[in-house]
């Protein structure tokens, strides 16, 4: 077990020898074993013991409040990497505007690549919908990456190719759901509150890793620097919005296991999923990033956790040798 996620409100944790026991008006509802732990992840308004909170901090293992909806609060994290030499070269790296805007460019164009790669790959699944148009123009912007001169330049191709992007991916949604375009909180209908939801997952597992390897997760190349914005995090999430997420959220709604009638009625401002469709999506999130694949790159049998550890090192190599950051690639 890596992951537990406590989706209920009103929870006790407290720690019972090597166990996390939970309570719940009054009554013990289950009792989780620590060993193999690497995170909880707790939605809602529970409360935890002052012994378990420093057993598991002890055990390098953080805790992550998010709201009902799936929005970060908070994190109880383990004490700070001593990595000092990893971070005055983040901070170098971050000076160098060259190194800047050729990581930046980098991040984009893996971004616009596994954004193309998914259209592809769900082409074939439902050759009746026609989407070479949205193929070839991320296609395009890929190649208009290498000239671009600023990262604001970069960024307003990545921005382009997203609208074109979700346009696209809004046509193979199956099961009645309807999506018009990509937006934020307040999520205004399922599907985005689904890719809002994932993706928050996914930023706080790379924040975690980041944190615990030592890098200044608040200081990006992409992303500008916004007071309590973890921009490095939002960086390298960029490449894995589309082989993760939005494939979950695919398999999700075209396999019916979640259903439109699982969210609050359509109009209102900040649309949620319901209990049943909330443990759904994490239980088969968590399956998304441990179940292992052959990775077409190096032949070997590895799973999304494994690979987003090897990118946050590869980007450690990268900052502490101001060499080229080699992102992951989705083929198609």
């Amino acid at each position: 077990m890596h992951t537990i996620y406590l989706t209920d409100n009103g929870l006790q944790l407290k720690k019972k020898s090597n166990r996390i026991m939970v309570k719940k008006d009054g009554k013990i509802l289950e009792e989780i074993p620590i060993l193999d732990l690497k995170r909880v992840l707790i939605f809602g308004n529970n409360q935890l013991s002052t012994e378990l909170m420093r057993s598991l901090a002890s055990k390098g293992i953080e805790v992550a409040f998010l709201s009902s909806i799936g929005r970060f609060k908070f994190r109880i994290v383990p004490e700070t990497s001593k990595n000092i030499y990893l971070r005055m070269a983040q901070h170098d790296c971050y000076r160098d505007q060259s190194f800047r805007i050729r990581l930046s460019k980098t991040l984009v164009e893996a971004k616009l690549k596994n954004q193309r790669s998914f259209l592809i790959r769900y082409q074939r699944n439902q050759p009746k919908i026609d989407l070479q148009k949205s193929i070839e123009a991320l296609r395009n912007y890929m190649h208009q990456i290498s000239q671009t001169k600023t990262i604001e330049q970069t960024m307003g191709l990545e921005g382009i190719g997203a609208r074109v992007y979700f346009e696209a991916y809004g046509k193979l949604l199956l099961g009645g759901f309807e999506f018009v375009k990509r937006q934020y909180y307040p999520a205004p209908d399922p599907i985005n509150a689904l890719l809002s939801f994932g993706y928050m997952l996914l930023f706080n597992e790379l924040s975690s890793l980041l944190e615990a390897f030592g890098f200044d997760v608040f200081l990006g190349f992409l992303h500008s620097t916004k007071y309590g914005r973890a921009s490095l995090a939002t960086d390298m999430m960029e490449e894995f919005r589309s082989p993760v997420v939005d494939r979950l959220v695919i398999y999700l709604v075209n396999k019916g296991a979640i259903k439109p009638s699982q969210f609050t009625p359509k109009g209102q401002k900040n649309v949620k999923m319901d209990d049943r469709a909330r443990k759904s999506y994490l239980a088969n999130y968590e399956k998304f990033m441990t179940t292992t694949f052959l990775d077409v790159k190096t032949k070997k049998q590895k799973n999304y956790r494994q690979i987003i550890k090897e990118k946050v090192l590869d980007m450690e190599r990268a900052l502490l040798n101001n060499t080229d950051y080699t992102p992951y690639v989705f083929y198609s």
